[in-house]
This record gives structure tokens, C-alpha cells and sequence, in this order.
């Protein structure tokens, strides 16, 4: 699958150059099977327990928002769990906190979790709140207008082997620069729209919502790349547990709850709740957050099943070791247990989509 291929064309790249244009408009995506009959599958009961669940941006951009929604709806709650929402910077701050036991599960981008996994951290890949791509590489079009100019330039990045950084450097790879010639700057990933407008850094990975505030708050920021296009068969994010808990009850109920959520983000009787809270957690224009919303369930961005794509998996593991972030190949099934997010499919029956 084409990492998001639905937005390919140069939509954003249309969108950012323009600081007065209208909505995001996306084309319709490929048509898949209908969906199946859920067939009777043993479903774990939890007893009464809290759990923690790692969030991996703060405030959480749209994309980011299954956790809270499984929050607000109460799903976890059906799950007999009590859930805490723990929030950090990025995916290798709450990659961390699961791996020292702080979490139960990790939301995060999918690199540190193959990088983790290289070095021998006993995690597993269990499911998705996103599957692919939708980012674009942004730039300061009053100082970079063509890849040449990246040279000697400061590039924003959250954290070293994150996202952010893996995503720069996969462009910088495609565009010939060297990145001993240009210059790593970490920001928060609040700030990265600010950084960028003063002057902090010079360039930034943007999400939809960040690319449609940006046409208002700072119109001289314009967009390189659609990463989807650089990338191609790539995962974005992923959830991830101890490999000891990666058939666990506990975490079943966890996911169980999660893929909920999932599907809800395309239930037109929830959309009124789920923008409200929204715009309360992102603390975002709920004008621009409501757009951006939109162009996300256009796009299909939330998984309704399994989520996590094989060749999405190999094709992330392939950049990174393109670009020296990695420095072995790992096969799919060290990274990936499916084992709970099939049955929880069969539970709740699959629906019309590959993913």
C-alpha cells in the first residue's frame, strides 16, 4: 500500500504555497471488499484494574486522538480498565516509559520501536492508531526554495531517532544532502510551527492540522515534500507492549477498547462529541481542527482492523537502514504479534478495509 496515497498529487504541496486557500480536498480511495461477519472468538474479561496508556504528543495533533476518544466514549471503561492518558513529547519518550514499566502500552511513531528491537529490548508491535504517512516537509520559503538550499540549514526534529528526525533524514537521503551539512535542532513538538517563524529552525514535519493553521499564523512557511511520495511503503505509528504482555488479557482489553476507537472516528452519530473534545485537547482553532478532521476520514487515516501493514513494516526497516539509523534488517515477525489485534477483529467483525 502506498503510503498515503489518497493525498498524493501535491494536495499539500498546494495547500501550504497558498496562504489563503480553502479546504483540503482529497481524492476518493480505492474501494476494498465488504466487510465480513464477525464469527463467535473468546474474548478476555479483565477483572477491575487501572492501566496507563502512552501518548506520544502533547498537545495531540488530530491523527493522535483514538486514546482520548476511547477516553470521552468510554471504552476502556467497558473494559472493566480504569485508564490514565499519560502524555509525552514524542513516541520515544513513551517507548521509554513502557519499556522501564511506567506504561502499559506506548503510542508512538514506529522507528524507536525497530530501533529498540535491534538493540535487543524484548517490545512488540501489537497495533496502530495510524498506519501511514500524511506529513509533509515543511520549509521557510522566504530562506529554502529548492533542496539545494537545505545545505548549512537547521532542521527541526522533536528527539534523536524519532519521527521527525527519521523523516528529514529519509528527504535529506532523496535530495543528496550529506547530514554532517546541515544542522539538528530539537524543538518541542508544541512548538514546531513557532520555532519555524522565529527563526529557531528552518524547517519542520508538519501534520494536516499543522499545515491548515499555518496558511493564518505564518504564510512564508511553505511545503518541500509530501513524505508519503519520498517514502512510500512506510508505518507511521504503532502501539506497542512487553513482548511477555503481547497476548496478555489485560492487553487485549487495552486494544479491544483502542480499535473502538478506531472505528468511531467514522461514526457520524459521535462526530459532534468526539470535535468538542478535540478541540479541548488540542487546544486548536476548532474551525481548523474540524477541517483537518475531515480530510483525515476522507483519507481513511485511523485503521478500522489490524492496522499494521507487512510492507509497510519492511519498508520502514529498509529506510532506516538506507539512511544509517539502523544497521541490520529485521524480518516482520521479530517486529510485529497480531495474535490479539486478529481476534479482536473476529470479535468486533472486519470491516471494509485492507487495514
Amino acid at each position: 500500500m502506498r503510503a498515503f496515497r489518497y493525498l498524493a498529487g501535491g494536495l499539500i504541496l498546494a495547500l501550504v504555497a497558498s496562504a489563503c486557500g480553502g479546504g483540503v480536498v482529497t481524492p476518493p480511495a480505492t474501494s476494498a471488499p465488504a466487510a465480513a461477519t464477525a464469527t463467535a472468538v473468546a474474548k478476555a474479561t479483565c477483572q477491575p484494574t487501572s492501566v496507563k496508556v502512552a501518548v506520544p504528543v502533547t498537545p495531540p495533533n488530530v491523527v493522535h486522538l483514538p486514546p482520548y476518544v476511547a477516553q470521552e466514549l468510554g471504552y476502556f471503561k467497558d473494559e472493566n480498565l480504569t485508564a490514565e492518558l499519560v502524555r509525552f513529547e514524542g513516541g520515544v519518550g513513551a517507548l521509554r516509559a513502557m519499556v522501564s514499566g511506567g506504561v502499559d502500552i506506548a503510542g508512538t511513531s514506529t522507528e524507536p520501536v525497530i530501533t529498540a528491537i535491534a538493540q535487543g529490548v524484548e517490545v512488540k508491535v501489537v497495533q496502530t492508531y495510524s498506519p501511514n504517512v500524511s506529513q509533509v516537509f515543511a520549509v521557510r520559503g522566504d530562506v529554502i526554495k529548492t533542496p539545494s538550499d537545505l545545505k548549512g540549514k537547521k532542521i527541526g526534529i522533536q528527539e534523536p531517532g524519532g519521527f521527525a528526525d527519521a523523516l528529514s533524514r529519509a528527504y535529506l537521503k532523496k535530495v543528496g544532502i550529506d547530514p554532517k551539512d546541515v544542522q539538528f535542532v530539537t524543538t518541542t513538538t508544541a512548538a514546531r510551527v513557532s520555532a519555524m517563524t522565529t527563526g529557531q529552525v528552518d524547517t519542520g514535519i508538519f501534520h494536516v492540522d499543522q499545515v491548515l493553521n499555518v496558511k493564518k499564523t505564518a504564510p512564508t512557511i511553505t511545503a518541500l515534500a509530501n513524505m508519503w511520495e519520498v517514502l512510500g511503503d512506510y508505518q507511521y505509528a504503532v502501539y506497542a507492549v512487553p513482548t511477555a504482555k503481547a497476548t496478555a488479557p489485560t492487553t487485549e482489553c487495552i486494544l479491544r477498547a483502542l480499535m473502538k476507537a478506531n472505528r468511531a472516528m467514522y461514526d457520524p452519530a459521535l462526530r459532534t462529541r468526539i470535535l468538542d473534545m478535540a478541540a479541548r485537547e488540542t487546544k486548536a482553532d476548532p474551525a481548523i481542527v474540524k477541517e483537518a478532521y475531515e480530510t483525515l476520514e476522507k483519507a481513511k487515516a485511523w485503521p478500522q482492523n489490524e492496522g499494521v501493514v507487512k510492507k509497510n513494516i519492511e519498508g520502514t526497516v529498509a529506510s532506516l537502514v538506507e539512511n544509517k539509523q539502523l544497521d541490520k534488517t529485521i524480518a516482520y515477525d521479530q517486529i510485529v504479534d497480531l495474535t490479539l489485534a486478529n481476534r479482536i477483529v473476529t470479535q468486533l467483525g472486519k470491516k471494509d478495509w485492507p487495514y
